[in-house]
């Protein structure tokens, strides 16, 4: 080793960190920045201790004379770690990008307003001395008898819970109420209270320390939490264990009293708190605290029972050692020495973890988007996506840009698969629109009753032919008869009054009035006589009866607004579709396409594109389409009118050939129409515009 550089001091340890000593006399190194736990082994405990102060040729020389094989292998690894894992503090003489890396480590003013408002720690206490001085009553709860009670309870519990299981599900639904969402935010705080004593009281048993109590702000989401770092002293993994899932037992038993209490009380609002703690204890420790993939319980109890400390950031790591080799095969050592079975743990954890915090992350973002008005929302939803899902994927870029001329063979077909992608994403393609649609006969004639009826004939089914002005059912209105057996008792008296006025002086001076009475009423008569054959109901037009109501038979009773029967011509069908407003001016009148049903029973229909709405409508006229009645367009019911939530405007697609099997109703699907050539970047693009508009807009 060159003599001027072992003269030189050694750079010195950032002054935050801490040595902790475990109970069974293992060291570890915390970083409390990171929270992150670094076990060491004595000989480094020894270098660690003389390391202020002194020159890299001394530090080498004291464990040469104390026999140590490698001296200066130890010294330099030791370096090497302390430099990789940012434990060191900033110097003059570090490189640009070690000091910019360590600036990273403390946030910015910027980023502490920026996020601040996401992850806020508040400790409320520091309870260590309250936690130790009445553990000695808590002695019970640690007790074997006492958790073998807890069981029997548990199973009794469950037991007569499944005998009323109906009963505890329908009580969600009368929960959902301002009066049922404060019970349930009254037994979460409390719940959530008992979860972190229960926490506090083990790891103080167990010889570990217990910092503080406080709540940390998740999006403006109050969230309990105990600071059991002390606990990394712990040599026994089993100790951790139990502190890890002590939490969960707490809520564990609050549930199990509580499931009792539900099944022994009457309805009222203590049977509804009982029910809330139920729930909350059952779902919460299993949902969310048993979740490995966060920083809660769930991940220190799976990390304590494999044994991995740092778990998170080890696999982290290790997955992107291997993705790098995989793809770019620099040749790099691994993060750490592991078998081939720890290393494919490590790294199926890792893409686990990333999964599911990309769609947590982007949960989050739309959740601080509707926190805050518009503009606001869309400035944080920006940030958040940036920071969380973005930046990390940026960064792994710039790594793979910078060491560019690192691979070989391996890395070239990477970049050259990567400008392929590129290369497709920008050139324009060919694509296929999918509209939702409704294939239906081209002509067709619904049939409704004129008013309120009762059925007293049906003469159609079915797929039967009819030609126009056919009879299609008879119906009755015993109300519309008796009016028009009044109306005739009544033209009768008055022509029975008019015959006899040569012989009543009355009727003779009240001829001209009893005349126009008359009239009058012939002509009302007429018009319920005309109502009353409107009670025929016929054929509108030549064709197929290809839908009929559901259960018509004689003696039912039906209203003006259900359809007794649709005749059309199914040998001439149109499809009548919706195309979002964006798509608009990728499909053109004339343009070929086909119509798929939904269910896929029946072989595609070829179709040409006949008309496209000049303006976007205001209502759709075809309500099988739509997501209320199960179809893909979104709409909502204002007032029995379903109005889109986008624009929307109708296509309408004609049958270019007859189909093999002939549909008899509407038949709900989606038209494929071939639009004009587009790069997907750029659709994607326009796509982040329109919706960036419209939500600012709105």
């Amino acid at each position: 080793m060159d003599r001027t550089v072992e003269d030189l001091p050694l750079p010195p340890l950032r002054q935050d960190l801490r040595l902790l000593l475990g109970s069974g006399g293992g060291w570890k190194i915390h970083d409390p920045l990171a929270q992150r736990f670094f076990e060491v082994d004595q000989d480094s405990v020894d270098l660690l201790a003389a390391w202020q102060g002194v020159t890299l040729g001394s530090l080498t020389e004291m464990l040469a004379r104390r026999g140590h094989e490698a001296p200066q292998e130890a010294v330099a690894a030791l370096l090497q770690f302390l430099e990789a894992n940012e434990l060191l503090a900033p110097r003059p003489q570090m490189s640009f990008a070690r000091a910019r890396s360590h600036s990273r480590a403390k946030p910015t003013i910027w980023q502490r307003l920026l996020h601040g408002y996401l992850s806020i720690r508040i400790p409320l206490a520091r309870p260590d001395r309250f936690l130790r001085r009445t553990l000695p009553y808590m002695a019970w709860a640690f007790s074997p008898v006492f958790w073998c009670v807890i069981a029997a309870l548990a199973a009794l519990g469950l037991y007569l819970l499944s005998h009323q299981w109906e009963a505890f599900l329908a009580t969600f639904p009368r929960m959902v109420d301002m009066e049922g969402f404060l019970t349930y935010g009254a037994c979460l705080i409390g719940v959530k209270a008992l979860h972190e004593l229960g926490h506090g009281y083990t790891a103080v048993r167990l010889g570990s320390r217990v910092s503080s109590m406080g709540i940390t702000l998740l999006v403006m989401t109050p969230v309990a939490y105990t600071d059991t770092t002390d606990a990394w002293r712990l040599s026994s993994r089993a100790d951790r264990v139990r502190i890890d899932v002590a939490g969960m037992a707490v809520e564990i038993i609050v549930a199990v009293f509580a499931t009792l209490a539900w099944v022994f009380l009457t309805d009222g609002a203590l049977r509804s708190a009982a029910f809330a703690l139920a729930t909350t204890g059952w779902v919460m420790s299993v949902a969310v605290n048993l979740n490995p993939l966060m920083r809660f319980d769930g991940y220190y109890l799976m990390s304590d029972l494999v044994g991995i400390p740092n778990l998170q950031e080890r696999s982290f790591a290790m997955t992107r050692w291997q993705l790098r080799e995989w793809l770019f095969g620099y040749g790099d050592e691994a993060p750490e020495a592991a078998s081939a079975a720890r290393r494919v743990g490590l790294q199926v954890y890792a893409w686990w973890v990333w999964i599911y915090r990309f769609f947590l992350f982007i949960g989050i973002a739309l959740l601080v988007y509707h926190y805050f008005f518009k503009l606001l929302g869309i400035f944080l939803f920006g940030v958040e996506m940036w920071w969380f899902v973005m930046r990390p994927i940026w960064n792994e870029l710039r790594v793979w840009f910078k060491r560019r001329g690192d691979g070989g063979t391996r890395a070239r077909w990477t970049f050259a698969v990567a400008a392929l992608v590129l290369v497709a994403l920008c050139l324009p393609w060919p694509y296929t629109l999918r509209i939702p649609a409704v294939l239906s006969a081209a002509q067709q004639a619904p049939a409704f009753a004129p008013r309120g009826a009762r059925v007293e004939q049906v003469l159609v089914a079915t797929g039967q032919p009819v030609k126009q002005g056919e009879v299609l059912l008879r119906l009755s209105s015993p109300q519309l008869d008796d009016m028009l057996a009044r109306s005739r008792e009544t033209a009768a008296g008055l022509q029975e009054r008019l015959a006899r006025r040569a012989s009543d002086l009355r009727d003779r001076a009240e001829g001209l009035v009893l005349a126009q009475q008359l009239r009058m009423e012939q002509d009302r008569m007429a018009g319920l006589q005309r109502e009353q054959a409107r009670l025929t109901v016929r054929a509108a037009v030549d064709g197929t009866v290809i839908d009929m109501a559901e259960e018509l038979h004689p003696g039912r009773w039906v209203d003006d607004k259900t359809r007794l029967a649709l005749v059309g011509h199914p040998q001439a069908l149109e499809a009548h579709g919706y195309v979002e407003g964006t798509e608009l001016g990728h499909v053109d009148e004339g343009s070929p396409g086909r119509f798929v049903d939904e269910a896929r029973l029946q072989p595609a229909l070829d179709v040409t594109v006949r008309r496209i709405g000049a303006a976007a409508s205001e209502a759709i006229d075809q309500p099988l389409v739509t997501s209320v009645a199960g179809g893909a367009l979104p709409v909502r019911n204002e007032g029995h009118v379903l109005r889109p939530d986008y624009a929307a405007f109708e296509i309408v697609a004609v049958a270019t050939r007859r189909p093999d099997a002939l549909p008899l109703t509407e038949v709900r699907g989606e038209l494929q129409v071939r639009g004009h050539a587009q790069s997907l970047a750029l659709h994607i693009a326009q796509r982040v515009v329109q919706i960036l508009v419209r939500e600012t807009v709105l």
